[in-house]
């Protein structure tokens, strides 16, 4: 006979999977799902999802949204006294009915600063801009805080200005808005006169850059011209001929009048030979004089065909250098004689070219505000959450139907 004693031995994974232990979670899950089953019933779940949104939009938007107001300029850039010779290469689009030229690159210039950095530090250092968007009565979703930096307060005014350029007229349309009539109007002429202020700028450096290119024209112009001066002065002080070509002339001149005067020494001396005479005194001297004159003439003649070794000053070598020197010293005089043409006429254009803004509708205070479009937005908002609460209710009915 024997006695065993047996111990039962714990095993956690059996455990684990034990019956009871599944029945307990299966429970859970179901009193979990039965909770979420109650909760999200079709008519809970549009309270929850569509009506309570819509509910608290329609306290924001007809109770608490603040007004928001719209200045409205419309205005074209206008230059005038444009001159054709030094703006050929501006592109006109069309002119003017009154005589200016209207120049849509400029509308476009003023459009773009309009809602550039530069002109949102202009207005907060001139009227304090960032006041009009931080003001107390401003609803919390709308108000600009008091202590952003300034790309939130850039970023602020890009949302609440518009400009609007018209192609073909160059038309701007300048739109600003803000909470109250006066402060858009406020701020509307604030940022039309700093516009005004960088046109006038432009327009001046402009007239100066123009002024300035052309006098550095005339300045190299001069330069040069004296520059050939100098060559043309060096070469007739190195020679010692101011002019070959008035040289050549007079050589010329003195060549025909000892050949006249040696034809006529030959004559009577030809008329001694014939008198048998020509070995008298006279008829000795008439050959010395006849020689003489020859060698005068083979002299000069040597120094215009250039084959004179005796002579240091040839006309006929000089003569191609000094035309070189006197037609660079003709084309750089011409050049600066055009250049101060062209200045004096850049100066009048200058004088007469004006750009600016001509605004021919301006602002006036708004009598009631455009923005926020409370009923349309409302009405917006309610349908976007209700077409989104049908689109989920009907994909989860579809899951559920692939379930069973």
């Amino acid at each position: 006979m024997s006695l065993e004693v047996g111990y039962t031995v714990y095993d956690s994974d059996k455990a684990e999977r034990s019956p009871t232990n599944d029945h307990a979670s299966l429970s859970e899950k179901g009193r979990t799902a039965r909770l979420l089953g109650l909760f999200f019933t079709k008519r809970n779940s549009l309270i929850s999802f569509v009506l309570v949104p819509s509910l608290f939009a329609a306290i924001y938007y007809f109770l608490i949204a603040s007004g928001q107001y719209i200045s409205e300029t419309r205005m074209v850039v206008r230059t005038i006294g444009v001159s054709e010779r030094f703006d050929a290469s501006e592109q006109r689009e069309g002119r003017s009915i009154i005589g200016g030229d209207s120049l849509t690159q400029d509308s476009y210039i003023v459009a773009n600063y309009l809602e550039s950095p530069q002109i949102v530090r202009k207005l907060e250092a001139e009227i304090g801009l960032r006041g009009f968007f931080s003001k107390d009565g401003i609803d919390p979703l709308s108000r600009l805080p008091s202590d952003s930096p300034f790309e939130d307060l850039h970023r602020y005014w890009m949302r609440h200005v518009d400009t609007y350029v018209d192609g073909p007229s160059g038309i701007i349309i300048f739109t600003v808005r803000a909470f109250s009539p006066e402060d858009s109007v406020t701020i509307s002429k604030a940022a039309l006169a700093a516009a005004d202020e960088m046109i006038d700028k432009i327009s001046e450096k402009a007239k100066q850059d123009l002024v300035v290119r052309v006098e550095q024209g005339v300045m190299t112009s001069l330069e040069e011209y004296r520059k050939t001066l100098d060559e043309l002065r060096e070469y007739q002080n190195k020679t010692g001929i101011l002019d070959p070509i008035s040289s050549a002339k007079m050589t010329n001149a003195v060549i025909s009048k000892l050949t006249e005067e040696k034809l006529s020494l030959t004559v009577n001396l030809k008329a001694l030979e014939a008198a048998e005479a020509d070995k008298t005194a006279r008829g000795r001297q008439l050959r010395r004089s006849i020689q003489a004159l020859e060698d005068q003439i083979r002299l000069r003649q040597n120094s215009l065909a250039g084959r004179s070794t005796a002579d240091e000053t040839q006309l006929s070598s000089s003569l191609t250098e000094f035309s070189r020197l006197e037609t660079r010293r003709i084309v750089a005089q011409a050049l600066y004689e055009a250049a101060v043409r062209n200045l004096d006429t850049a100066k009048s254009a200058a004088l007469k070219r004006t750009t600016f803004m001509s605004i021919f509708s301006d602002s006036h205070v708004p009598e009631k505000p455009e923005y926020p479009a409370r009923v349309s937005e409302w009405i917006i908002l309610t349908a976007g959450l209700f077409t989104l609460w049908m689109t989920a209710t009907l994909v989860w009915m579809s899951i559920e139907d692939h379930r069973v």
